[in-house]
């Protein structure tokens, strides 16, 4: 027989310790120890405190049952079974009694019927009860109740914080879901038990330890009868991973079997109409189904038996009641923090990264056509040309924008929208400070260097033809002295192309080609053969250090 024990002394008289128990269990309630706030959650740490370091329970490991899901699925009313089979298990004498008394009001845990939200943030039954376990060591059960998921006050936050902290801090959480394990439930459990890991340290172990979904209504026996075996035939089916899935349900169904060191199911049917359907139900079992009942007997006893109990392990360490009272206090200040991601519905997820990837397009169109016309290989362009490119290139930017299909609508697009007129304006600002570099006559000494060099070696050239000409004409040979006086003819019309599309902006192409061309004379020629020249190869060296220091300092500069 399972031995269980109060929490009171045990070194106080029989009389006072039962009289004391019955009063104990008549006046102990739930305890709201995590609190909702608009939208943010507190922790009760007077009440946790009150609850969990009660010196007859703070240093005994704890079991932590907790449930959680949807809104109106019966939580609080099956987690009442719970409770009454602990204080059922704590009387002293348990013949002729049943633990399931067909005629006493359910009573513990708030529960009403009907369509609004009942339970608010996370409560703990005030009193741990003492179980003895397999191997005679005594044991703190606590239940947790937890507000319900995806109802019309909640955020997707609210329900991924409540979910998460419960199951951090459970050592068994019961996933209540209706009717069947459905694709939606498979990923509302990913959402929620990714975010509490999240919060938690990295660890070798699984985060979580157990989860056991109770499918609520269960219809179809004949396919997978009630209980234990029909649920885990079930959840095989549910969670197998086949090489014909999309990559996204095996993903899906690899995580949660991470997450959790043991799964099972258990499939429960309907309670009867005179439960879903009578506001006046006060929780009698002999108004609930037979076969209600007898699911209720195999559920609740199971998993409450010492041979079964789980209790609460942190990366392998089993837990006191004195150290959960940390790692709530650690957790829930993690959710209140700003290091965990904001989670969204999947509807605003999905949209969002749709007018993020409009966004991005967008702002490509927009790159690329400025990278035609005025990128850095691009010579310099008049301030007047650049504007007229720049709107002409915003104008198919933002087209492309709006032409994009995306989700949310025109009012959710629209500081999306905003985002990329921001993105483009500091884009031309960038560009318009790079062209600006490109102009002779404005440019920056840390970058003039490269800019001479045209009309550097293009004056040289001229120089030095002029002086070659002269020889030839001194020793009367006009012909030859005729091809070096077109080399000048060359020389100084280029220089003068060349200085004209650098102030004006105009002829780009045709400046941009005389730069090709002497960049090639210089690398192929000139400055190979620098050291040849005696104090001009000095003077073309210098230039070239010059240019070299000046490209590093850029590079710290930015």
């Amino acid at each position: 027989m399972i031995e269980y024990r109060s929490i009171e002394d045990q070194n106080e008289k029989k009389k006072k310790k039962s009289s004391e128990k019955k009063k104990e269990t008549k006046e102990a309630k739930p305890i709201k120890i995590v609190v909702e706030e608009e939208h943010s959650f507190k922790l009760n740490e007077k009440e946790l405190e009150a609850i969990l370091l009660d010196k007859r329970v703070a240093d005994k490991k704890v079991a932590v049952i907790g449930v959680a899901g949807a809104y109106r699925k019966g939580k609080s009313f099956l987690l009442n079974f719970f409770l009454r089979y602990l204080q059922w298990r704590e009387r002293e004498d348990l013949s002729g009694m049943d633990w399931l008394d067909p005629d006493a009001p359910l009573t513990g845990f708030s529960w009403k019927g009907g369509s609004e939200r009942d339970t608010n943030g996370i409560l703990l039954w005030e009193r741990p009860f003492i179980v003895k376990d397999k191997n005679g060591e005594e044991i703190a059960v606590i239940l947790m109740d937890t507000q319900g998921a995806f109802d019309s006050q909640s955020t997707v936050k609210d329900c991924a914080t409540i979910f998460a902290l419960s199951t951090m801090v459970s050592s068994l959480q019961i996933y209540n879901i209706s009717m069947n394990i459905q694709e939606d439930d498979l990923q509302h459990l990913q959402l929620f038990t990714e975010y509490g890991r999240l919060a938690l340290q990295e660890g070798d172990s699984k985060p979580f330890q157990s989860l056991l979904f109770l499918v609520r209504d269960w219809s179809f026996p004949y396919e997978a009868e009630f209980g234990f075996q029909g649920g885990q035939r079930l959840l095989e089916k549910r969670l197998q991973v086949s090489e014909k899935q999309h990559a996204e349900l095996q993903q899906l169904r690899t995580h949660i079997r991470s997450c959790f060191e043991h799964i099972d199911a258990f499939l429960m049917p309907h309670p009867g109409l005179k439960v879903a359907t009578n506001p006046n139900f006060d929780g009698k079992v002999i108004d609930i189904e037979p076969e209600f009942q007898q699911q209720l007997r195999t559920l609740v006893p199971r998993l409450l038996d010492p041979g079964n109990l789980l209790v609460k392990e942190v990366n392998g360490r089993k837990t006191t009641c004195r150290e959960l009272v940390e790692y709530f206090k650690a957790y829930l200040k993690v959710f209140q923090g700003q290091d965990l991601p904001e989670p969204k519905n999947m509807l605003i997820a999905t949209a969002e990264a749709n007018n993020l990837a409009a966004v991005s397009s967008a702002r490509a169109v927009y790159q690329r056509g400025m990278e035609e016309i005025c990128g850095g290989e691009k010579p310099y362009m008049n301030t007047a040309d650049l504007e007229n490119h720049h709107e002409r290139c915003r104008t198919d930017a933002i087209r492309e924008f709006k032409n994009a299909r995306k989700m949310g609508g025109a009012d959710f697009s629209l500081p999306f929208l905003e985002r990329l007129e921001a993105d483009i304006v500091e884009a031309f600002d960038s560009y318009a400070k790079m062209n600006s570099g490109k102009n002779l006559f404005k440019r920056h000494y840390s970058v003039c260097v490269e800019s001479m060099r045209t009309p550097a070696i293009l004056v040289s050239f001229l120089i030095v033809n002029y002086i070659i000409q002269e020889l030839f004409q001194v020793i009367g040979l006009n012909g030859i002295a005729g091809i070096f006086s077109s080399m000048v003819v060359i020389a100084v019309t280029a220089l003068g192309i060349w200085c004209y599309s650098r102030y004006s902006g105009n002829m780009r192409d045709a400046s941009g080609h005389i730069d090709q061309a002497v960049n090639w004379v210089h690398e192929n020629f000139i400055s190979p053969h620098s050291a040849q020249f005696g104090g001009l190869g000095g003077a073309i060296q210098m230039a070239n250090q010059l240019q070299s220091y000046s490209e590093c300092n850029e590079d710290s500069l930015n």
